[in-house]
């Protein structure tokens, strides 16, 4: 029966609010169930009007029909499913004879499309409805969709540039529009090399998001965090998003969250849990039509077995398994439109696989086919099919093709990293090159020549080392964060003893640390005009020490196959050496360092101490006699180490008391021209000895000393003051933190002085002496480098950083500092100062002079 005029009227505004209710269920709240049934609803009631205008109701049965074919398709129904509605919306529309109307519904068809692999089809749909809708969220909707479509294709120029058009067309009206643009525009500027722009634009895009897209936000950010090599982070933002989304109302932006989780879980070796959580995306998104994503998850299954096969030595039936599957599918994702997203990275563990079967011709051969496509491909897959080609070279013996490979391969890991500033970021972006490097190594051991070995070890060693920042950021939000922090750190520390106290403290050092994070965060945003060392090689070293007269012996330490490898260079020639079991090493390692915490403490009773000082000494001897004995190096020695052998006190070792030992993270050289100057002398709280200590070590120097004690030691007046000063002094506190190592410190009168704080200081060619406990020590980051307070210290330029690797007792530092500082005022080098000054104390001092090699 037709509705009179007037009630029909009514019913259309119902209707119409009806559709926009639907639309912020679906859009806004993402509640994808609810929706489809408002959508459903609409329909219905759509078809008791009879007598209305038919372009009206064609408009209104369209866009219900698309908004059920949204959420749908979100809900995981089969493709199918959805485009059938899009038909009826098609056929609504070309009654309608309203252009847009049809240009809406090819852009929802285009986005079908994509996610089932028609990429050439769903380019023709996004292309025609860009040209047939007016500026608006819809037409920002085709743009999102388009960039991602450009993205699958390897078309980041285009990607970008829809990008933002989306971010401008919804900026102020549509914030989940503008936030999905703003994210997916980040990782756009990611694949174009951009990583702090990527960071900012997400940054950004997640300030203003909706609460309701956290978890996508999260999915995308993870995304280049992963790229960028700050796995952890990552894996911490998908765990995350997961809950989130883990509602039942957003399926396939579940399933993404999942297969970003599953890739991050094989970027950190955790193989058998990718795996698992891969098998179950791939049944979930075969069962719901999404193709893209089934292959895109089965790539990861095959990626998690590839790299339990390398840690296992897998048989040659499991790699032929591994070999077959992976053509496969690269086969099958090759016969898609641009498919080479998943073809690539799956041709490319059919080939690993082939080399570890020692098929070295069918890897050469696969390897030439995706040549053409590897210039589109993430850096990552550009490092794999190098690392393969170096294996394959190295497998047949021509050694001088396998370095090229690696060369190539380091040459594109700083290529994406040249722009970063913040020395954690840096670091990070290397572990896409940790496979690289060790096929190089073991080639390299392979061949028992200490040349060789040596110049694979600093090849991959400086590619890790990264650039260095020669711009400070500039970050008031940053600085923000960091001074709360440290303030809510006083709050805790100033807490009383009881239950209470314990539980307040641990609220506000969660509360420090959430601070602490967001001001880590910022810090990934920050550009940087960086340099790269060139890595030294052993016959230029071995020229350099012969040219300058020296009797430095310079020693490379390896972690090879459950041993400690060594190769020794001097003037006069190069030695390799298998030193001891590696676990042995580490054991003696932590007896000393649990010695010295016993020695730091001065109230202990004298047994107490004599068992201690005993135990010390014997493991400091047998460290001695299986480290250094078989090398012999009677006069100053250089020691580039990784993980626990760099925070060795190796100034304590019996056969270098008196000489001159330096040590560093890799052999970087330095410069010779450093010489006494202007001095800054700085006095931290509740320390018993630290004014007589800092007032000796002023008065060593006499001339031109600034002093900074009581409340002129501040954080802001010490990191101004420490800027192109020559020699620096602190007395105070430190705090190592070994799983947030760029939050070490020293405590400085209004509360800790972070190392992340420096990150970006001028310390060119100043000497740096920390008269504190711990803040030696390093922690190791993945595909990096060992990150600490030293470690920043160093890459700011600092000539020579003096720190303690274990606690230090107060009555020691009073005495050893004013000696270290009259050598040093006396012309000595630090390495040298620091041997002499330590010389004649009766108890070993686990103060480590860290610097580059300066001949």
């Amino acid at each position: 029966m037709a509705l009179a005029g007037d009630l029909a009227d009514d019913r259309i505004v119902a209707l119409r609010a009806g559709l926009d209710r639907s639309l912020d269920n679906d859009r806004v709240h993402r509640r994808f169930g609810l929706a489809a049934r408002q959508y459903r609803s609409v329909r219905r009631q759509l078809g008791t009007l009879h007598d209305r205008p038919d372009h009206e109701l064609a408009e209104l049965h369209v866009r219900a029909l698309i908004g059920e074919s949204r959420c749908l398709s979100e809900l995981g129904a089969d493709v199918a499913t959805c485009l059938e509605l899009l038909e009826q919306a098609w056929r609504w529309a070309e009654v309608s004879g309203d252009r847009a109307l049809v240009a809406l519904v090819q852009g929802r068809r285009g986005l079908l499309r994509l996610r089932r692999g028609n990429l050439s089809s769903a380019l023709e749909d996004f292309d025609a409805a860009e040209t047939g809708l007016p500026d608006g969220s819809d037409l920002g909707a085709v743009y999102l969709n388009r960039g991602s479509l450009h993205l699958e294709r390897g078309a980041l120029d285009a990607a970008v540039k829809d990008f933002e058009r989306c971010v401008e067309i919804t900026e102020g009206r549509e914030p989940a529009l503008h936030t999905m643009a703003a994210h997916n525009l980040g990782y756009a500027l990611f694949l174009r090399g951009d990583l702090p722009a990527a960071l900012r634009s997400m940054h950004a895009a997640a300030e203003v998001a909706p609460a309701e897209h956290a978890g996508v936000g999260l999915v995308d950010k993870a995304a280049v965090l992963y790229e960028a090599g700050l796995r952890t982070e990552a894996e911490h933002a998908l765990r995350r998003a997961t809950e989130l989304l883990a509602d039942g109302r957003a399926s396939r932006d579940l399933l993404d969250a999942r297969v970003a989780h599953a890739r991050c879980l094989v970027g950190l070796a955790q193989y058998d849990e990718a795996r698992a959580l891969a098998k179950g995306v791939t049944r979930s998104a075969r069962r719901t039509g999404h193709e893209i994503l089934a292959r895109q998850a089965r790539l990861i299954e095959l990626e998690a077995r590839l790299g339990s096969l390398r840690e296992s030595d897998g048989s040659r039936a499991a790699l032929r398994r591994l070999a077959h599957q992976a053509g496969e599918l690269g086969a099958a994702a090759r016969a898609e439109p641009s498919g080479e997203r998943v073809a690539v990275p799956a041709l490319l563990i059919e080939a690993e696989a082939a080399v570890m079967d020692g098929a070295l011709d069918r890897a050469a051969e696969l390897l030439r086919s995706t040549r053409p496509m590897l210039r589109q491909m993430p850096v990552s897959s550009r490092l794999q099919a190098e690392t393969i080609r170096a294996m394959v070279a190295f497998r047949t013996g021509d050694r001088r093709r396998g370095i090229a490979a690696v060369r190539r391969g380091e040459r594109l890991l700083v290529s994406q990293r040249e722009r970063l500033g913040a020395v954690e970021a840096v670091t990070a972006a290397a572990a896409h090159g940790v496979r690289l490097t060790w096929v190089d190594v073991r080639a390299a051991m392979e061949t028992r020549r200490p040349d060789a070995i040596f110049d694979a070890v600093e090849r991959g060693r400086t590619t890790f080392a990264g650039p260095g920042r020669v711009r400070p950021p500039d970050d008031p939000e940053a600085a923000r964060l960091l001074v709360e922090a440290r303030r809510v750190l006083e709050r805790a520390r100033q807490l009383g003893h009881g239950v209470d106290s314990e539980v307040e403290r641990a609220r506000l050092r969660r509360e420090a640390r959430r601070l602490q994070d967001q001001a880590r965060e910022r810090a990934w945003h920050d550009d940087g005009i960086s340099h790269v060392a060139e890595s030294v090689t052993a016959r230029s070293l071995r020229d350099d020490l012969r040219a300058a007269g020296s009797d430095r012996t310079v020693l490379d330490l390896v972690q090879a196959d459950g041993r400690v490898l060594a190769v020794r260079i001097d003037g006069s020639g190069a030695a390799f050496f298998d030193l001891a079991e590696l676990d042995v090493v580490r054991e003696r390692a932590r007896r000393v360092r649990a010695d010295l915490h016993v020695l730091s403490n001065g109230l202990i009773p004298a047994p107490l101490r004599a068992a201690a000082l005993g135990s010390i000494e014997r493991n400091l001897r047998w460290l001695d006699d299986a480290l250094l004995g078989p090398i012999g190096a009677p006069g100053p020695m250089f020691v580039a180490a990784r993980d626990f052998l760099v925070s060795l006190p190796w100034a304590a070792l019996p056969s270098r008391r008196g000489l001159s030992t330096v040590v560093n993270s890799l052999v970087a050289r330095g410069s010779a021209d450093w010489a006494p100057g202007r001095t800054l002398v700085v006095s931290g709280p509740d320390l018993r000895h630290a004014q007589a200590e800092t007032a000796a070590v002023a008065g060593t120097w006499g001339g031109e000393v600034l002093l900074l004690d009581g409340e002129a030691a501040t954080c802001a007046q010490v990191r101004a003051a420490i800027a192109g000063t020559p020699v620096v002094h602190i007395a105070a506190h430190g705090t190592h933190e070994p799983d947030n190592a760029l939050f070490s410190s020293l405590r400085l009168d209004d509360g800790p002085l972070f190392a992340h704080e420096l990150d970006g200081v001028d310390l060119t060619h100043s000497v740096m002496v920390l008269s504190a406990c711990d803040v030696g020590s390093a922690s190791m980051h993945y595909g990096g480098e060992p990150l600490g307070l030293t470690s920043v210290l160093l890459r700011m330029g600092a000539r020579a950083v003096i720190a303690s690797v274990a606690p230090l007792r107060d009555d020691v530092a009073a005495r050893v500092m004013p000696a270290l500082h009259a050598e040093l005022r006396d012309g000595a080098r630090p390495g040298e100062a620091l041997a002499r000054a330590v010389a004649d104390e009766p108890e070993p001092v686990p103060l480590v002079c860290f610097g580059p090699l300066v001949l």
